[in-house]
């Protein structure tokens, strides 16, 4: 099972990312949508970890995770991982003016000596699309496609995008919702 690192959003910008996603199944294009209770801004991936590893992570993160700041943050629209005419994952946006998540994403990276990014763009996903040919697409959605959606979502201001906890997640397999919190650190007040 895999394992990273995410800020859990606060109930309201949740709630109200839930709706906005209902509004975008709407356009009935072919994709897997991430249940809300699953909503989250990933800040490490680690991947696999066996049971001893998973009991030491919180140890040898616990000084870095109690100190984070809750950035200030604001959903920005619609964003694609891979392309918009073909994305491989749609999300939501987040504006960041601080950078303090890229920051976040660099002291847990060296904390656990994992390598990161250059260019750390906090998200959060809302679908994974499932690949099929435009024609096939069109006619299957009413007409609708991705381009469409991005250019009619792709700059929206959804409001604030408080987050609560650093939490340490686990992939629970396949079930509706498919991540199960193993840790939680409090975010400490901007």
């Amino acid at each position: 099972m895999i394992h990273f690192l995410a800020l859990r959003l606060a109930d309201e910008p949740r709630d109200r990312l839930a709706m906005i996603a209902e509004r975008l199944q709407a356009w009935q294009l072919p994709a897997a949508w991430v249940h809300p209770e699953d909503y989250h801004l990933t800040l490490a991936y680690i991947g696999e970890l066996d049971d001893d590893e998973v009991r030491v992570l919180p140890h040898v993160i616990g000084d870095v995770a109690g100190s984070l700041r809750r950035p200030e943050l604001r959903f920005s629209g619609l964003g694609a991982q891979g392309g918009r005419a073909e994305p491989r994952v749609v999300f939501a946006a987040l504006d960041d003016p601080e950078h303090a998540c890229a920051g976040m994403h660099a002291d847990l990276c060296a904390a656990l000596d994992l390598p990161a990014r250059r260019q750390f763009s906090p998200h959060v996903t809302l679908c994974r699309p499932r690949t099929s040919a435009a024609r096939e697409l069109a006619a299957a959605s009413g007409g609708h496609d991705w381009p469409g959606m991005f250019a009619a979502n792709g700059l929206a201001d959804w409001g604030a995008c408080p987050t609560t906890d650093l939490v340490l997640y686990q992939s629970a397999g396949q079930q509706q919702i498919r991540y199960r919190a193993l840790a939680r650190w409090p975010l400490v007040a901007a």
